[in-house]
């Protein structure tokens, strides 16, 4: 019985989705009064600030046929530089590995960017260019721009399906994972249904792969971190919640907020920032499916969160059709700057004071 409920319910959901399907595209690539436009990328779906400096870095997916990029935008002057890496000297101090060569090719998803003791920062990359993998960088902020040189590598068992990425203590890390793979049509039916079809899983070179418990959800999305206490953060897309817990240990509470959450990230007040669709899950970005880099539209939102009290405040909401729906927003200097997994393009908006 439970099988034929299954595949009743995956050709349902087929059905309904093949009936909404009308992507929403935006033309051209014209600033307006309300949002300032970047474009010429390939799906910038994560944006992390180097801190201190004017430049943020930007995660380009790419596609199957186009590679992604790490890419840093320079906010004073709108310099944009794609950012080539070097090969740093193994560091005899370092618990991290080399799981294997430096790769020659990126496809990155989520990133982090991490401030290292006595200057500099860390890069980690979900990078599913081939096999999937971490990468880490380090970064150097020189007259010329940022400078990038790969560190080393942590292989992703296939097994989970990475999203985002956050830096614990030491050299510890922690990932979403959104479901078992291979994809198939009963996990869109679970994502409909707001089933739970992943999890958070921390990393330590001492243990390897963790699950973080308390962090079931249906398809965790963007994750963040407080490398002092290890407390994680992660926003669920189809459960619409928001979850905190401890990576190595359990004390995990859940919130419920008003959107799909996608990639997340701190705001300089030390709230986090989640941004998502905020229509009908699946159902309204359907038909931004498979158009490639082209700029779609749906309403969404960002929503900062204290996570002390997990307290919740919209900070922004956008139903214009101006801006391709935003997969990361991250505020810098008062403006809200904002990645998309559906576009060409950097979102920039100011936020009143």
């Amino acid at each position: 019985m439970n099988r034929f409920l299954t595949i009743g319910a995956a050709l349902l959901l087929s059905l309904v989705l093949m009936a909404c399907t009308d992507p929403v595209i935006i033309e051209g690539c014209t600033s307006s009064d309300e949002v300032h436009i970047i474009c010429g990328f390939e799906r910038p779906e994560d944006l992390e600030p180097l801190g201190g400096h004017p430049w943020i870095l930007i995660s380009e997916l790419g596609s199957a046929d186009i590679p992604g990029q790490i890419v840093a935008l320079n906010v004073d002057d709108g310099t944009v530089t794609r950012l080539e890496a070097t090969v740093a000297e193994p560091d005899p101090n370092s618990t991290f590995p080399r799981c294997g060569p430096p790769p020659d090719r990126l496809r990155p998803r989520g990133f982090h960017v991490s401030d290292l003791a006595g200057g500099g920062f860390r890069l980690l990359v979900v990078n599913i260019a081939g096999s999937q993998r971490i990468e880490r960088y380090r970064i150097d902020v020189t007259e010329e721009g940022p400078q990038i040189a790969w560190q080393g590598c942590v292989t992703v068992p296939d097994t989970l399906s990475p999203n985002d990425v956050a830096a614990l203590s030491s050299d510890n890390f922690v990932i979403s994972h959104m479901y078992d793979p291979p994809r198939t049509a009963w996990h869109t039916a679970q994502f409909f249904l707001g089933l739970d079809t992943g999890y958070a899983v921390a990393w330590s070179p001492q243990t390897e792969w963790t699950k973080v418990p308390g962090t079931g959800s249906p398809f965790p999305n963007g994750v963040e971190a407080d490398p002092l206490t290890d407390r994680v953060f992660i926003g669920s897309t189809y459960g619409q919640i928001f979850i905190a817990a401890d990576a190595f240990g359990d004390n995990a509470r859940t919130i419920r907020i008003p959107v799909q959450s996608d990639n997340i990230t701190w705001a300089p007040d030390g709230r986090i920032l989640s941004v998502g669709h905020t229509g009908i899950p699946l159902l309204g970005t359907n038909g931004c499916q498979g158009i490639g880099s082209k700029p779609c539209a749906f309403p969404f939102a960002v929503v900062a969160i204290d996570p002390d009290t997990l307290a919740q405040e919209i900070l922004y909401e956008h139903q214009d059709g101006l801006i391709p729906g935003a997969s990361v927003a991250l505020l810098h200097k008062g403006f809200l700057y904002m990645g998309t997994f559906f576009g060409d393009r950097i979102s920039r908006v100011r936020l009143e004071e």
